[in-house]
């Protein structure tokens, strides 16, 4: 049986690698979730999980998963909305501590975003509006790292990025058929904007 989840991990994991090279691949990357066991086994794979539906929208799937040690406030936050829209699926992974996750999903169909933050201080800002198709992989290690990116009634755009300690990435994506996939170094700043055809 195909598993596209593992599939497109390893064709994430290997586009990284090609774009970065091998001696650019430090510890610091931590690129491959299948380090942490939960993930590797599939446990939190939204896309085995039951689909629901309801008056504002049908099918979308969302997930929140913050590991804890016992007894001990973490100061993690994470938060999704998904408003209308059609089998949108939305995940957040957090692993460490005084991380903030926001993934809002408006409308649209068929559109993903999956983060994940390990390490502290972290903040992400994903958004879905409209559009349909797009995917959103965003993977967050080290500390105080920051991301707000958007994709506005975009078709199949995607975004595959790593971002390391105290690096920052804005993007928008409009349009049809950008992509975008990078590893921030440390402390790098990009903005980026896309506006397909």
């Amino acid at each position: 049986m195909f598993n596209k989840v593992g599939f497109l991990r390893r064709l994430f994991i290997g586009s990284l690698l090609s774009l970065v090279g091998v001696s650019a691949m430090s510890q610091d990357l931590q690129l491959d979730l299948t380090a942490t066991s939960e993930i590797a086994a599939g446990e939190y794979d939204l896309d085995t999980q039951y689909m629901g539906s309801s008056f504002y929208g049908r099918g979308n799937v969302a997930g929140i998963y913050q590991l804890q040690t016992d007894g001990v406030d973490m100061g993690n936050v994470a938060e999704i909305q998904q408003i209308d829209g059609v089998t949108n699926l939305a995940m957040i992974w957090q692993q460490g501590f005084n991380n903030e996750a926001h993934i809002f999903q408006e409308a649209g169909e068929n559109n993903v975003a999956r983060l994940s933050q390990l390490g502290s201080g972290h903040y992400a800002y994903l958004s879905q509006s409209g559009g349909s198709d797009n995917t959103m992989f965003v993977q967050m290690v080290g500390t105080s790292a920051r991301i707000e990116a958007s994709q506005v009634d975009a078709i199949s755009n995607s975004l595959w990025v790593v971002l390391n300690a105290g690096s920052q990435l804005f993007i928008t994506q409009t349009g049809e058929g950008n992509n975008f996939s990078t590893v921030l170094s440390p402390g790098t700043i990009m903005t980026v904007i896309q506006t397909g055809p």
